[in-house]
């Protein structure tokens, strides 16, 4: 067998053999903590209390420190000296643009109509007083879920490229 056969074998190991257990059941894992953090919301409502008075002009500062944390190990492996080739070849720059920011929005916007404006509508009842005026919550529940939506979340992106073994440069 010569060397160019031997390199064009594919890998023996599967992809899932090369997951940690961690990462194999992050789904799980995500929803243990859901579970966890509803819990102690519910049985120790002091922790909540204690958490949001730690904040600095309205910034948790508990969560800004996990924040970093998740963010931190990923953003070390990026090879910012690669900046330059986003600039030599723009389409992916430009088609990700497109996509943020012209239609997320408005997909965003239809599902949350769909689903906070027509179909669960009746389960989320009551107003709040908004810079003096009054605001049914399902509203602010809508603009909510659209700005969450638009909103580019870089840690799991950067997270999906290294689990998926993707192009980290």
């Amino acid at each position: 067998m010569s060397h160019s056969e031997s390199n064009s074998q594919p890998p023996t190991a599967a992809p899932a053999a090369q997951l940690s257990v961690f990462q194999r059941y992050l789904t799980l894992w995500v929803l243990i903590c859901i579970v966890v953090g509803i819990a102690i919301g519910r049985l120790l409502p002091g922790v909540a209390v204690a958490l949001d008075a730690m904040s600095i002009y309205q910034v948790s500062i508990p969560i800004a420190i996990c924040l970093f944390f998740m963010m931190y190990p990923i953003m070390v492996k990026i090879d910012f000296t690669q900046i330059d080739r986003a600039f030599r070849s723009p389409k992916p720059v430009a088609l990700t643009l497109v996509v943020n920011w012209l239609i997320k929005p408005f997909t965003m916007l239809l599902f949350a109509q769909l689903f906070l404006g027509q179909l669960f509508r009746p389960l989320i009842t009551g107003t709040e007083l908004i810079r003096g005026q009054e605001i049914a919550i399902a509203d602010s529940y809508i603009a909510g879920a659209i700005l969450l939506g638009i909103a580019p979340c870089t840690a799991m992106v950067l997270m999906w490229g290294y689990l998926s073994f993707g192009n980290q440069g």
